[in-house]
């Protein structure tokens, strides 16, 4: 039973990431809170509403319209993708990864891209849907074999009950999205998009989500460094120069935390290596100095955890170091974290299932395909080694859409898909028209590449669409 307090703004706004599939970390990462405070707050919001589970939360929200469920089609905030449509659940074959298979050659993909969508939650609530009806008890069992959590609620939610209302409606549906799988038309996702105006290489690339938004800072050209920062807008496929960083600075990452953009370290117009940490706020397009690092540092890996910059590894103008550098923003403190097991730079760090993730990179002897993962709730942290890439990787790009973490190699132009679960690699197909960079993020959930000065195409941008619509009729 429910009890009578309301639901807080806070708790709307996690009640309807839940509804998307979105997982604790996907929360967190989306609302610069830590885990822990997403789990108080489902524990609340569960309490609130009187359910026990995030399926039977996710009902709740469609049937009080908290979900977008419109006629024709629902569009959840950060839904961009292909439009695959699901046939009727009783024709469905058993494992939902032959299914959508089967779907593809059969025809039901449709190769358009959704646009961009701002990742706001503050768009109009729909009207209030009518109560979903109980489920018939004709309705044979279906045995939920998941290949991921979205395209398990789609089917439990149709289990439940189809949506429908008083007055008849052409089509009613959920779109929820589902990591890309083997057997999809790969060419269909990758697009091509402006160019950077001014190439060049060791930038930072960040994205910005509350304004859904690309940010390119820093960087060279040949022996030129750059303090440059430019803007990409998705939607209108345009870049627009901003004001400059106040120090020039190359071989730089650069991430996104409470609104702002951390940009530590580099190394300047002389050569030498800096300790500084200078934070740009795009709301008022501001520039601000933190604290400086315990030692300067470039070509470092850089990742976001519970709130805390992880600075990882790096070049400190001598020598390639492991060292692990946590700053607070609360506090503008640096901390020393474990280092790592040996040094490396210009590695790729993400953060997948609760874990921080440093993949490939180099050392003094060359490219690395060790690769290692910590866990930062542990008491006593160290780091383990994890599966090594197939083959070694120097300047790898790193992503990690909906928990599976994305390797791209521009040197040899391939990729490969890690399985945090199975501790195991595997190589996907790149189209040959398709731009492969070193420089990678993740904006909503598609994949932004942006190559440098080499060729082919110097500035050249690519889209990777990681994951696709599914879109499930009501009749």
């Amino acid at each position: 039973m429910s009890n009578d307090a309301p639901i807080s703004d806070r708790e709307l706004e996690i009640l309807r990431l839940v509804a998307t599939g979105a997982s604790n970390q996907q929360i967190a990462q989306r609302l610069n809170i830590s885990a822990n405070t997403v789990k108080v707050h489902l524990r609340n919001i569960f309490m609130k509403i009187g359910v026990v589970s995030r399926t039977e939360a996710t009902v709740y929200a469609i049937r009080h319209g908290l979900v977008a469920v419109a006629s024709g089609m629902a569009v959840e905030p950060e839904d961009t993708g292909t439009q695959i449509e699901i046939m009727p659940v009783a024709a469905m074959p058993p494992d939902p990864e032959l299914f959508v298979a089967s779907a593809a050659v059969s025809g039901k993909i449709a190769a358009t891209s959704a646009p961009a969508i701002p990742s706001t939650l503050e768009a109009d609530l729909p009207p209030t849907l009518p109560a979903v009806p109980a489920p018939s008890p004709r309705r044979p069992p279906l045995l939920l074999i998941g290949v991921g959590i979205s395209i398990a609620l789609v089917i439990l939610i149709a289990l439940e009950g189809q949506l429908v209302t008083q007055r008849p409606m052409p089509t009613t549906g959920l779109v929820t999205t589902v990591p890309t799988v083997s057997g999809m038309n790969q060419a269909q996702r990758w697009l091509t998009h402006a160019s950077l105006p001014t190439p060049r290489d060791g930038f930072a690339l960040t994205a910005y989500d509350l304004e859904h938004k690309l940010y390119v800072i820093g960087g060279r050209v040949g022996r030129t460094v750059s303090a440059a920062v430019e803007r990409y807008d998705p939607v209108s496929d345009r870049w627009i120069t901003l004001a400059d960083k106040p120090t020039a600075v190359s071989d730089v990452s650069a991430v996104v935390l409470h609104g702002r953009i951390y940009i530590p370290g580099g190394e300047d117009a002389s050569g030498h290596v800096r300790n500084i940490l200078e934070i740009y706020d795009p709301r008022n397009q501001r520039w601000d100095a933190g604290a400086a690092l315990p030692k300067p540092r470039s070509r470092y890996a850089l990742v976001v955890w519970e709130g805390q910059l992880y600075l990882i590894g790096g070049w400190d103008g001598t020598a390639i170091r492991g060292n692990v550098y946590i700053y607070d923003p609360e506090t503008n403190t640096w901390a020393e974290g474990p280092p790592l097991p040996s040094p490396r730079q210009n590695a790729g760090a993400t953060t997948a299932s609760g874990r921080i993730y440093v993949i490939g990179g180099s050392d003094s002897s060359g490219a690395l395909s060790k690769n290692v993962r910590l866990d930062p709730t542990e008491t006593d942290m160290r780091w383990g080694v994890i599966a090594p890439l197939p083959a070694p990787v120097m300047l790898p790009g790193v992503v990690a859409p909906l928990g599976t973490i994305l390797i791209f190699d521009r040197e040899r132009r391939f990729s490969f898909r890690y399985d945090p679960n199975a501790d195991a690699w595997e190589e996907f197909a790149i189209p040959d028209e398709a731009i492969v960079a070193s420089h990678v993020t993740l904006l909503g959930s598609n994949i932004y590449l942006l190559n440098g000065t080499s060729p082919p195409g110097p500035g050249a941008m690519s889209e990777y669409q990681a994951v696709f619509t599914v879109f499930l009729p009501s009749r």
